[in-house]
C-alpha cells in the first residue's frame, strides 16, 4: 500500500493550482480515470474552500492541510482547517443542494464522496472515496498490463 501524502495550502491565489496539481498526481498515481478525477476534485476543492472562509475565516497566517491515506476500501481524504470547528451535525441535517441556501458545498460533497465523517469538533473533514483494488497486489498487477499494452501498442517508446 502507497504512504500518506500531504499538502499544506496557504490561502492565496495559488490554491486552486495547488489542489488541481495534488489531485492530478493521485489520480496518476493510482491508475484513476477522469471520473474519479473530477469527483475528487470537485469535492476538495469545496472542502478546502469551506476550510479557509468558513474555518479560518480568511485568515492569511491560517494554513489547511490536506492528506491523502489509501486503504484497502479507497481513498481517504482530509482536510484540516485551524478554525474553531462547527456543529456539523445541525449544518447537515438542514443543509440541501436544492434549498437555495449558500450551504451548498457539504452537501455536494456528500454527494460526491462515499463516506463523509467530521472529526475534532468538524475541523477536520474526511471523505472517502470508495476505489476497490488499489491495494498493492492488484495495483502491482493492473500497472503491469498497462505497461505490457504500451509496449505492444507503441513498440517504438520502449
Amino acid at each position: 500500500m502507497k504512504k500518506r501524502k500531504e499538502l499544506i495550502i496557504e490561502n492565496n491565489e495559488e490554491v486552486n493550482f495547488r489542489i488541481e496539481q495534488f489531485v492530478e498526481e493521485i489520480t496518476d498515481e493510482y491508475l484513476l480515470h477522469d471520473t474519479y478525477f473530477g469527483n475528487i476534485l470537485i469535492a476538495l476543492s469545496e472542502a478546502v474552500e469551506n476550510a479557509i472562509m468558513h474555518g479560518n475565516r480568511g485568515n492569511k497566517a491560517k494554513k489547511v492541510a490536506i492528506y491523502l491515506d489509501p486503504r484497502k476500501e479507497g481513498l481517504l481524504i482530509s482536510v484540516a482547517d485551524q478554525g474553531e470547528g462547527f456543529d456539523f451535525a445541525t449544518v447537515m441535517a438542514g443543509e440541501s443542494l436544492y434549498d437555495g441556501s449558500e450551504k451548498k458545498g457539504l452537501a455536494l460533497i456528500r454527494t460526491i464522496a462515499d463516506e463523509v465523517r467530521f472529526k475534532n469538533k468538524g475541523r477536520v473533514i474526511e471523505m472517502l472515496f470508495r476505489i476497490y483494488g488499489i491495494d498493492e497486489n492488484i495495483f502491482g498487477r493492473r500497472q503491469a498490463l498497462v505497461q505490457e499494452f504500451f509496449r505492444k501498442t507503441h513498440p517504438h517508446m520502449n
